[in-house]
């Protein structure tokens, strides 16, 4: 014979519906519900609550998720315009041959163009009279040799201690 606590635990595992219940069980629980007017209450409250169950599961199926996912993106793609307008290439794609391009420098070239800038302003400051005076004039007055038209560069640069003046 079953007591009402097993059978509240059968339901808990096995639902309300007999034909899921155990073999041995299932005879047990249905002469229980026969003879006990709570246990026929208790089950009435599972099948509610299977119910329940259930319709939040046909809701939340996967499979209607899908089809509503679908009919969304029908919608959203019959909202669209058909064609999209032309893109505008820009200046880099039209100058550089594809060639170039497909070298996959990308992340690379600013650092390259920076380098290369900063040599040619090098070379300018270095070849102009304008490098050579500031130079001079400040090297002069870091050094404490007086700055004269015939003061070599030299002198200040490859001395073995050019800042021994200072101390």
């Amino acid at each position: 014979m079953m007591t009402l606590a097993q059978f509240v635990e059968l339901l808990d595992i096995h639902g309300a519906d007999p034909a899921r219940w155990p073999d041995p069980s299932r005879e047990a629980a249905q002469e229980l519900l026969a003879a006990n007017a709570d246990a026929r209450a208790v089950l009435a409250g599972a099948a509610d609550f299977d119910v329940l169950i259930a319709r939040h599961y046909r809701r939340a199926s996967p499979h209607a998720g899908a089809r509503s996912e679908e009919q969304a993106m029908v919608r959203v793609l019959a909202r669209l315009e058909a064609p999209l307008p032309p893109q505008r290439r820009g200046l880099l794609p039209r100058l550089l041959p594809a060639a170039l391009l497909e070298f996959d420098l990308a992340p690379a070239w600013p650092r390259f163009a920076a380098l290369v800038g900063i040599a040619v302003l090098g070379f300018a400051v270095g070849l102009s009279d304008a490098g050579m005076a500031v130079t001079k004039k400040s090297a002069s007055a870091i050094v404490g040799i007086p700055a004269s038209s015939d003061s070599d560069l030299s002198l200040i640069l490859f001395e073995p201690d050019p800042l021994s003046a200072m101390r």
